[in-house]
């Protein structure tokens, strides 16, 4: 088996050669081509995959319906600023926090198809193109990542890894549309830049660029975005002249990247209101002075000794806490902590995507391998390479950076992708030194078993299976337990069943919150509950209801103009209000024991589900 030593020298020289490539070299039309047949390849395998598995084209997630919600009611003549969602919660609505920036290209898509297809078509054709164009940019940018830190070989073992991981991470199949594609395929740009070896002005634009429209798709990339910011002038501070053009790039564009975003998005009477889960005045007020301040710095001081450069950042550094303490002290803490304790208990704690490790591995043990040890792995090879003086400065950059990414999806589990997406870039070039090994000897399993077992274990969908394996093979049932758990949306809310609720007049429906976006999608109802922070009043007017005996929850349910109470007798929402109140409204209805203030108007058509209208 190679030695560590013999691969990091191996990878010092092909270092070399790799930084004295030209920007435009061959090298590019290599990494074009190889990105353009891995994407033929997704997009041949979700042909085939939709032309033998087809069920909807709108993705499972919640949130790809809300979106394809938001996308229509823009179609319908909504304003770009208005991003009130009219038929959610209490009247009047409920104000969302998803960026127009999302719902213009699906938009634009939709619009354009619908030239020459159906209404249907147009929707279902603009949902495969848009999750499988974004792909693209991960692709190319992982690739000249890979390619910028270990040279061509890196770059084609990265490919096939990042094809793995977009086939993996489900974001990237057709009908996902929610911006979780988005704010990889711009982590990757700015992950690109972070590892570029000549510093080029233009690459750091490119990612002040990706880092502003992050910031306004969506705040979970913020402290993410915060902590390449911090490279960037950490780099400066101890790199000086020759990081000076990098640092004033990415710090001046980023303030006005950033400021022309707010003005895109943000309607004038929120311009001073102060959010934490969007792009609003804080963001924006930090972001500004932050680059603003960086790109004076870098230009007026880089020629400053080391030790001048770092008070300059440290006063850089007091001014932004200060400010953050000022403009936006609230953002500090978690923003889902201000939850009642209720939702908490009931929703938030039910959601698969917001566990932290821990609960994760109690909820379903089998999978922590695939969302945490590829990116551990990553980190390991990144401190080994500083370690061991190989690029000490980009490998300590992708160390941090995965550390960080890291750290996050410790707290939340769906913040896994961007530690797994970014661990290609070390791997790849692991691998691919390990495959220039074993090619020395191309007889000898055991030369080329290091390349194989390195391969395996850069892949996270490796670690899912062997995770499931040893679960079936000890006879644990957590695995299918939380899987049945997890399940959004059963059977009972797919389109032939819910439909028939347009059958019914227009009205307030009071149902369980992962029946909300469905019903909006398919139906022309208003619901009071959606699984949304922003939507808390509707989501605990019903959980109050359905905890509170029939003749309360009549009155808390007729103040909000309720009309109808929708479910399905298999919800897990429903089913915990009935184990907590086991006289509540709830479980009179899962008993088939419905009170006089609701009447049953199930349509007959529809299956597994239940309508009652409110009698007033």
């Amino acid at each position: 088996m190679a030695s560590m030593k013999t691969t990091a020298t191996l990878s010092q020289s092909k270092a070399k050669g790799s930084e004295r490539a030209r920007p435009f070299s061959s090298g590019k039309s290599r990494l074009g081509l190889a990105v353009l047949i891995a994407f033929v390849a997704i997009v041949l395998f979700y042909l085939i995959n939709l032309a033998t598995g087809y069920t909807d084209y709108v993705g499972p997630d919640n949130d790809d319906a809300m979106r394809l919600v938001e996308v229509r009611d823009l179609l319908n003549g909504q304003g770009w600023f208005d991003l009130m969602q009219y038929r959610l919660g209490p009247a009047p609505g409920t104000l969302m926090h998803w960026s127009r920036f999302v719902d213009l290209p699906i938009a634009a898509l939709i619009s354009f198809f619908g030239l020459f297809l159906s209404p249907r078509m147009a929707e279902a054709t603009a949902l495969f193109v848009w999750p499988v164009s974004l792909s693209l940019p991960v692709l190319y940018f992982i690739g000249l990542g890979a390619r910028r830190l270990g040279g061509e070989r890196a770059m084609f073992a990265a490919i096939p890894l990042t094809v793995m991981f977009l086939l993996q991470v489900h974001r990237f199949e057709p009908g996902g549309i929610d911006h979780h594609n988005v704010q990889m395929a711009l982590i990757a740009i700015v992950a690109a830049a972070l590892v570029d070896p000549l510093h080029r002005a233009s690459s750091y634009a490119l990612a002040a660029l990706a880092a502003a429209i992050a910031l306004a798709v969506g705040a979970e990339t913020t402290p993410l975005l915060g902590v390449a910011a911090v490279i960037v002038a950490v780099r400066w501070a101890v790199l000086g002249r020759p990081y000076a053009a990098a640092a004033s790039s990415f710090g001046l564009f980023f303030a006005l990247f950033t400021g022309a975003a707010y003005v895109a998005t943000v309607p004038r009477a929120l311009y001073t209101t102060v959010t934490c889960d969007n792009l609003s005045f804080g963001f924006l007020t930090l972001t500004v002075y932050g680059g603003v301040a960086l790109f004076v710095a870098s230009t007026l001081g880089s020629r400053a000794p080391l030790a001048v450069r770092f008070v300059l950042l440290a006063l850089i550094g007091a001014g932004a806490a200060g400010l953050t303490l000022t403009v936006m002290p609230q953002c500090l803490q978690n923003p889902l902590s201000s939850l009642d304790p209720l939702l908490k208990e009931i929703w938030l704690d039910r959601v698969t995507e917001a566990q932290s490790v821990f609960r994760q591995a109690q909820l379903a043990p089998a999978t922590v391998g695939g969302f945490y040890f590829v990116g551990f792995l990553a980190m390991v090879v990144s401190a080994w390479r500083v370690k061991m003086g190989d690029r000490v400065g980009v490998h300590l950059v992708l160390f941090v950076l995965l550390s960080a990414a890291w750290a996050i999806s410790l707290i939340q589990v769906r913040g896994a992708t961007f530690p797994q997406m970014l661990s290609i870039l070390p791997l790849s070039v692991l691998v691919a030194e390990l495959h220039a090994i074993s090619r020395r000897d191309p007889d000898s399993v055991v030369a080329g078993m290091p390349f194989a077992i390195m391969t395996l274990a850069s892949i996270p969908s490796f670690w899912f299976v062997a995770g499931f394996v040893v679960a079936e093979a000890s006879g644990s049932e957590h695995a299918t337990k939380a899987a049945e758990a997890g399940n959004k949306v059963s059977t009972c809310v797919q389109e032939t069943n819910l439909e028939t609720l347009n059958r019914l007049p227009k009205g307030m429906i009071a149902a369980p919150s992962n029946m909300g976006s469905p019903i909006l999608r398919f139906t022309g109802h208003s619901v009071l509950s959606a699984p949304y922070h922003r939507n808390p009043q509707g989501m605990l007017v019903v959980l109050h209801a359905g905890l509170a005996a029939p003749e309360k929850a009549e009155a808390i349910l007729g103040d909000v103009g309720t009309d109808y109470f929708v479910f399905c007798p298999g919800d897990g929402e429903m089913k915990e209000m009935a184990s907590r109140a086991p006289t509540g409204l709830a479980a009179a209805l899962l008993k088939d024991r419905p009170p006089a203030f609701l009447k049953e108007v199930t349509p007959a058509e529809a299956t597994n589900l239940k309508v009652y209208r409110l009698v007033r």
